[in-house]
């Protein structure tokens, strides 16, 4: 699905009071801008790549300079740029226990195909986290010449934000799945607390149901009374859906966050879809 949404009250003029934000995804890049005054959403737009992602001739790189030359909101002057790299399983350790200068020792004893070059960190203080990822310093070139002043995350830093702040503090426990083209984000929450957090790649329905049913499980819920929590892309029509919905008692698609306002014209785009992308305002 393409959208293209471009507030009346937009002001290139202003573009220095606006947040842009930026999902780099497996077959598109969507990006999303706020008034940072009054967290007003000004603009939603998806951008598909030409080339086929998967293909011989697909260049991550060589896509995003095409988009970069022909989208002009991307090259207004913006208040700040946030950007998160395309979906890759980080490695989360405890505040507590990081060291800078360890980092890629950390990174290869948890990864199997774990590489020593180019790890990046998250510092989440709420959560007392960093999280650890690699990054292809050609794509780090390309991001960084179009947006110097940019900042960059990994898929798991906004979401696992997000769900903080949404986690319903009258229940005991909150557990959110998110869907990615290839990845589930799973992670449980106990008031404001991480308690678990994963990512599992998936091709069918029964591999869904299988990490998440493994969750509820592993840690001693009911499916038949916690909900379940669904953001990113997914539809109830979709056969993952409709697997879930035999097996958990309630499932809950995530609104639009409380601490953005969107307007009508936002209202053709499922709420849940692009709960990532609104959550890198929570990103320091």
């Amino acid at each position: 699905m393409s959208y293209d949404i471009l507030e009346s009250g937009f002001n290139k003029k202003l573009s220095t009071a606006y947040q842009l934000s930026v999902l780099i995804g497996v077959d598109s890049l969507v990006y999303f801008a706020f008034d940072t005054n009054n967290n007003e959403a000004m603009l939603l737009r998806s951008v598909s790549y030409v080339q086929v992602p998967g293909t011989a001739n697909f260049s991550l790189t060589e896509e995003l300079k095409k988009i970069f030359s022909r989208e002009d909101l991307l090259t207004y002057l913006f208040r700040r740029v946030k950007i998160t790299m395309p979906d890759i399983q980080p490695v989360l350790v405890p505040a507590r226990l990081y060291n800078e200068y360890e980092k890629t020792t950390y990174f290869n004893e948890l990864m199997a195909d774990g590489k020593g070059e180019g790890i990046h960190n998250d510092e989440v203080e709420e959560l007392a986290l960093q999280i650890l990822y690699p990054t292809d310093p050609a794509l780090m070139s390309v991001l960084k010449k179009q947006f110097p002043t940019a900042k960059f995350y990994n898929n798991a830093t906004p979401y696992l934000l997000g769900c903080r702040k949404i986690a319903n503090e009258d229940r005991a426990k909150n557990l959110f799945v998110h869907f990615t083209q290839n990845n589930i984000y799973i992670a449980l929450f106990e008031k404001k607390n991480l308690q678990f957090f994963n990512t599992f790649s998936y091709q069918t329905a029964g591999d869904v149901l299988y990490y998440v049913l493994l969750t509820y499980n592993q840690h001693n819920l009911d499916p038949a009374q916690q909900p379940l929590n669904i953001s990113g892309q997914l539809l109830n029509n979709a056969e993952i859906y409709k697997t879930l919905f035999r097996y958990i008692g309630e499932l809950k698609f995530v609104e639009f966050p409380s601490f953005m306002q969107f307007s009508r014209k936002f209202s053709d785009v499922p709420q849940h879809f692009f709960f990532d992308l609104y959550s890198l305002a929570l990103c320091k």
